[in-house]
């Protein structure tokens, strides 16, 4: 059986949820590089990366918080 095979049997929806986390985490480092290194505000950032300007925001206030 394909290692592809058992991690659908032993997790079912694990790879997709995977899949996801990721999409999600590129998402948020698009984000952070635009705001970041680039100084976009919001609504270019969102529309940039395709993204809700909610997302953005989310973002923008984890940044502020860092620093």
């Amino acid at each position: 059986m394909g290692l592809i095979r058992t991690i659908k049997k032993v997790a079912p929806g694990g790879l997709e949820k995977g899949e996801e986390e990721g999409q999600e985490l590129q998402k948020k480092k698009l984000v952070l590089s635009l705001i970041s290194q680039l100084g976009m505000s919001d609504e270019q950032a969102s529309e940039v990366a395709q993204v809700s300007l909610s997302f953005v925001k989310e973002i923008r206030a984890e940044l502020k918080g860092n620093k």
